[in-house]
């Protein structure tokens, strides 16, 4: 519980400083999120995870939820041009950040709840064991669904920033 709680802290300040409001999009910020996700994607399969086809299943299905949830994140952000220097910025509120918090808030509910609440661990003990999935399974699950959201919601911003124009109808500057 204290990993995930960590997690989710350093996420939501990253979100909050980084994305919740107007901000500048620049090359950094576009290219950020696909660095991150690369090097966090690299440390985690060098981790010695089981690769097996549940739970490459359960990424799977971790990827698709993440995707949903960072199509939520991009339809809920607003891309334009700044009338004042004409560079591309971003505007980001509370429906975004209701969506982190729901995804936030899910999977530390999801841990508290496997490790306090007997019924339900036996539940999903007793649904791991049906399904095959192992820890790595619900490992990749996480991770995935993580992965998936930000690449999602960062190709979405980097995707609708192209398509801006500025005044002088040339492409807008990043």
């Amino acid at each position: 519980m204290t990993d995930a709680l960590i997690m989710g802290g350093i996420l939501l300040a990253l979100v909050l400083f980084t994305q919740v409001g107007r901000r500048r999009h620049n090359l950094v910020m576009g290219i950020m999120p696909f660095v991150s996700c690369t090097v966090i994607g690299v440390l985690y399969f060098t981790g010695g995870i089981a690769i097996t086809a549940p739970n490459v299943l359960a990424g799977l299905v971790g990827a698709v939820l993440g995707a949903v949830a960072g199509a939520g994140l991009i339809a809920t952000t607003r891309v334009e041009r700044s009338p004042v220097t004409g560079r591309v910025q971003t505007w980001a509120g509370w429906p975004y950040l209701l969506i982190w918090l729901a995804v936030l808030v899910g999977r530390l509910v999801f841990v508290w709840a496997v490790e306090n609440v007997r019924p339900f661990a036996a539940r999903v003990g007793e649904f791991l064991v049906s399904t095959q999935v192992d820890k790595d399974g619900v490992g990749l699950f996480f991770v995935l669904m993580a992965l998936a959201m930000v690449a999602v919601r960062a190709g979405g911003v980097l995707w609708r920033s192209r398509r801006l124009e500025s005044a002088d109808g040339q492409p807008v500057r990043a």
